[in-house]
């Protein structure tokens, strides 16, 4: 370790997570994307190989294999075998970093004690039966998760799989202290439509998102935004799909922009060839489809364009965390959100308790200020602007994010909303509807957000409505 000097909360959340695996078998640290857990996990990988315990690290992508691999190996000194299509078995080896689809098709040539410890990268895949059945392969090894986001797609924690969580410092605090870089977050007055998208699995599906979301529009849209806030700068594109993806790139490239589209399918040697080219500045825009909102260390990035809307506020974090890791002149990092997604989940640095069972909610709603001139702010951190063209600033702390309603009264506003879409009413007919039922501040607040009104309606109309008999 005499190569790398842990920051001061590294060095913390390795003391917790070791006591932890004293006390518990499966242990998950959370940290935010930028923070350094590739780091800590390799310090604590090296505390076990110091004890003669061999160590396994499980990554579900080709990048994160070797990346782990790399500095596994510069943290303890030890070489490093890799687990994976193409490269040599170096099985007697005391770390081993392996991915996850090449070593479930390998169980059969190893032993199940023949790890001490088995550290899993993004472990909020861990509920794929491929992760679930090499677990329950080395049964008596510690198990230790790591990830940014401890929750799955649909907002479910881990606490099945996991008995004990260790937490590190939030997004906020890192960035009050320079190891995560400050940012200005701007939200396309117009978002896409999520209205009417199907929901597979937690998330919208691409297809429907596609359908409702013309793609040389928003295109255009994309395009202009990066010239009027971030031009020049390196800037990444997360869209909705591979065609979205390409059509975005191809913009770009129409402009006079270079540009490129990366995903899943694009070959190793073009991807690599690709993100150097963009560190180098060659390459301005990179547009990718979900290839990049895990694990990949890319500090070049300066911007970011959300063209992929999430109910996924595990997927929202991890799109952010690529722009806002720390590089040499780069003073501020620019996030564009053209999906909406702030409204769902609010901005990066807010305060969020992760829990075993997901994320805590909070237990009151933010106390917000109105300035003079109209503008809604909590915190300095983000400066709100107002543009004439497609975006406007968005400040931490002064996001509308809709509030759960659960039980009766979400089963009578989806019946309401039902209606109306079935019937084709006007939109003041559900206002009519609901103030029959006189609901409470909240489901008036998620109305509003799905027939597209602005915050103040649902106060007017919880105002008009409360305590009152309309029938």
């Amino acid at each position: 370790m005499s190569k790398f000097q842990l920051r001061p909360y590294q060095a913390q959340m390795v003391s917790e997570i070791l006591g932890s695996l004293a006390q518990h078998d499966s242990v998950v640290g959370q940290l935010p994307t930028g923070g350094g857990k590739t780091i800590i996990l390799s310090a604590i990988a090296n505390e076990f190989i110091k004890r003669g315990s061999p160590v396994l690290l499980l990554s579900h992508r080709d990048e994160l294999v070797n990346q782990g691999a790399d500095k596994l190996a510069a943290v303890s000194g030890q070489p490093v075998g890799i687990i994976k299509a193409g490269y040599p078995d170096n099985g007697d080896r005391l770390i081993q970093s392996a991915s996850v689809q090449s070593l479930v098709r390998r169980l059969h040539k190893y032993s199940p004690d023949r790890f001490g410890a088995i550290i899993v990268d993004e472990c909020h895949h861990t509920t794929a039966n491929t992760y679930r059945k090499i677990l329950d392969h080395f049964e008596k090894a510690y198990v230790l998760g790591f990830t940014a986001t401890p929750c799955r797609g649909d907002g479910a924690g881990l606490d099945d799989l996991f008995s004990h969580m260790v937490t590190g410092p939030t997004i906020k605090q890192l960035i009050e202290v320079g190891h995560l870089s400050r940012y200005r977050y701007l939200a396309a007055e117009k978002s896409m439509v999520v209205k009417g998208a199907k929901v597979r699995r937690g998330d919208y599906t691409s297809k429907s998102l596609a359908a409702l979301n013309p793609r040389d529009q928003l295109a255009a849209d994309l395009v202009s935004s990066y010239f009027q806030h971030c031009d020049g700068m390196r800037c990444l594109v997360f869209a909705i799909d591979r065609d979205y993806s390409k059509a975005t790139a191809a913009m770009y490239q129409a402009h006079g922009v270079p540009a490129i589209h990366l995903d899943g399918e694009t070959p190793q040697h073009i991807r690599k060839a690709a993100l150097e080219a963009f560190q180098a500045g060659e390459i301005k825009v990179v547009c990718n489809v979900g290839l990049f909102t895990e694990g990949t260390d890319l500090p070049a990035v300066e911007a970011l364009q959300m063209a992929r809307p999430t109910k996924s506020l595990g997927l929202f974090q991890q799109m952010t965390g690529r722009v806002l890791r720390v590089a040499p002149g780069k003073s501020e990092a620019i996030i564009i959100d053209h999906a909406g997604n702030w409204e769902m989940h609010g901005l990066p640095c807010d305060d969020r308790q992760w829990t075993l069972e997901g994320v805590a909610k909070p237990k009151r709603a933010k106390r917000l200020v109105k300035k003079p001139d109209g503008e809604i702010v909590e915190w300095e951190l983000v400066e709100v602007i107002q543009t004439n063209v497609t975006t406007r600033e968005i400040i931490p702390g002064t996001v509308a994010i809709a509030p759960d309603v659960d039980g009766f009264w979400k089963a009578r506003l989806d019946e309401i909303l039902a209606e109306r879409e079935t019937m084709d009413y006007q939109k003041g007919w559900v206002g009519y509807r609901l103030g029959e039922l006189s609901p409470p501040l909240e489901v008036w607040k998620v109305a509003a957000i799905a027939l597209g009104y602005k915050p103040g309606w649902a106060w007017y109309q919880w105002q008009k409505y409360r305590g009152q008999d309309v029938a």
